[in-house]
This record gives structure tokens, sequence and C-alpha cells, in this order.
């Protein structure tokens, strides 16, 4: 079985308008609204691919109770851990001249609702199961949260695959998971040290120093617009990207993780997994939004995706 834990989901609002003018109504000409959270839009992508996950979230309030709502129609499979805090939301405005983002501040989660959480995966998880853990932390919580959790993850015996930024990120590998998929700023960030996307020797000596000093498996490093790597002891592979018309790159990492751990939970080997990772990820950036990828595009983009293995 596949788990994704996100611990601080939230509600994007994409209010879509002819442009912004100052002391003035502006009338929307559409108000669309998505579950958003990083863990949450693994588990998405894996049921829009055909799959099976369950999501565990926290999550509050009448924000908290549409996000259920919203997993419900789309039939993602979820196990939420009630707070009393509402569920962040995060405004976007797009316009014709461009668009504006506005994050919101989440609130602070008690201690106790952490132990609630261990408790949880506890009882669901099982040797050999897959479990995504990715994105922010509530304010307040210490990045060490991640170290405890990936720890336990791989004492029970589960398969652990991590995605998050800065802080958060060093702390998790100090557990050592086995899969780590940052793009190329956060691997810059907790190496300390600014790489060329073009300098793929550099990058391939760099991960395999990380490889293993945190005993990991592979690391799934994507490049943006310059395609991707997989990155593991014996193997190097990398995929160019497609020439697409790009609508929005909001997902896309999300999705292309989604499509690798998808296949490789039904068995496919790292190479035909990374080749299904990359039409994912290629396919989220052809739907406006915050919309992740589609099958038919998936599917549809497959055959032109290419892998080449590195020495």
């Amino acid at each position: 079985m596949i788990f994704t834990l996100t611990m601080n989901p939230c509600l994007d609002r994409y209010i879509y308008l002819d442009k912004l003018v100052v002391d003035d109504t502006i009338r929307a000409r559409k108000v669309v609204d998505y579950p958003a959270g990083k863990g949450i839009d693994v588990s998405r992508v894996i049921k829009e691919l055909g799959g099976v996950s369950i999501a565990v979230a926290l999550v509050g309030g009448d924000t908290g109770r549409k996000l259920e709502e919203m997993l419900d129609k789309e039939g993602v499979i979820y196990s939420s851990i009630r707070v009393n805090e509402e569920t962040r939301m995060n405004v976007i405005l797009e316009s014709k001249n461009g668009q504006y983002r506005i994050s919101m501040p989440g609130k602070r989660i008690s201690k106790k609702k952490l132990q609630t959480v261990l408790e949880v995966l506890n009882a669901l998880v099982r040797e050999n199961d897959i479990v995504v853990v990715s994105g922010s932390l509530p304010k307040g919580i210490s990045p060490d949260f991640y170290t405890g959790i990936i720890f336990a993850l791989k004492q029970w015996g589960a398969k652990v695959f991590f995605d998050a930024d800065g802080e958060k990120l060093k702390a998790g590998l100090i557990a050592s998971p086995d899969v780590i998929k940052p793009n190329i700023h956060e691997f810059s960030r907790i190496a300390g040290e600014k790489f060329s996307i073009e300098d793929k020797r550099t990058l391939i000596k760099e991960a395999r120093i990380f490889l293993e000093k945190y005993e990991l498996s592979e690391i799934l490093l994507t490049l943006g617009a310059k395609g991707s790597l997989l990155i593991s002891y014996d193997k190097v592979y990398f995929s160019p990207p497609l020439k697409l018309p790009v609508k929005s790159a909001v997902g896309a990492g999300d999705s292309f993780l989604a499509a690798y751990v998808l296949k490789i939970a039904e068995g496919f080997g790292r190479k035909e997994a990374f080749k299904w990772a990359n039409a994912a990820g290629n396919a989220a950036v052809m739907t406006p939004g915050t919309q992740l990828c589609r099958k038919r595009d998936v599917e549809e983009l497959l055959s032109k995706i290419e892998i080449y293995e590195l020495n």
C-alpha cells in the first residue's frame, strides 16, 4: 500500500480576473478551488493514474471539511487527523498581467497532535509499504519532527520517499529515507553550493556523496526546463524535457513523484518508472492553475519520453 503524509495541507483558491485596479470593484470571471499540499497532490495523481493510496493529513475547520469533500469527489482515500485549527488557504489571483500568489499563514498545532500522527501511521503502515513524506510543517513545529517520523517508518520496514526543502530536508536526511526528490534549487541549498543545471557531471558526483553519507537508495533530481536525473549507486538516467506549451509548472514535481512511486509499487523497474515520472511531470505543465497531470496526457506523452543512461 502507498501512503502519503501531508502535515500542512491547504486549499488553493484560484480567482480569475481581467486585471487588478486600485480603488475599484473588480469582478472575478471564475473561482476554482483545489485541495492542495504536496502529499495530497501525490495521492490525487496516483488516483488519476489508476492507482490507490491513502492520504494522511492534518485538517481542521470549515476549510478542512471542504478539502475532505473535494477529495471525496475525486475518489481519493484519506485518513484525516482532525485539529482545532483552521486549515490554511492560499489565494491565487490570475490576471492578464500575471499571477499573484497570496499564501495565508497557518496556525500552530499542539504537540499532542504530533503524537497522534505517529500513532495513526503506526496503526496503518506495514512492512514493505511505501510512505511519501512531503511538504512543509505547521507553524512552530521543528524540522526535527521529520527526523523522528522517517526514523520510525524505517524501523517499521516501510520504504520512505521524502520531498521537502531547506532545514526540513536536512533534518529528514538524518533518518536516511530511501529516496529524496529535490529540485535543483533545493539540492543546491542542502549542498551549500549553487550548481549549474548544465553541469551534470558535478551534480552526479555531489549526489553520490549524499547517497553514501545518508544511506539513500536513489535521488530523483528535477532540473526544471532542463529535464531530470535519477541517480543511484550503480546507474544514472537522464531524461530531457519535451517541448510543450506551458500553462503552469505548479504541481509538476508532485506529478513526477507520484507516477514514479506508483510504478515502483506496481513492480516496474527504475528506468520504466522514471519514464512514467517524466511523462507525468511534462503532462502537468499542460494544465492551468494548480491542476495536476491528466492520465490521457501522460499516456500520450509516454512514447515521446527519452531516457539516456549516463556514465
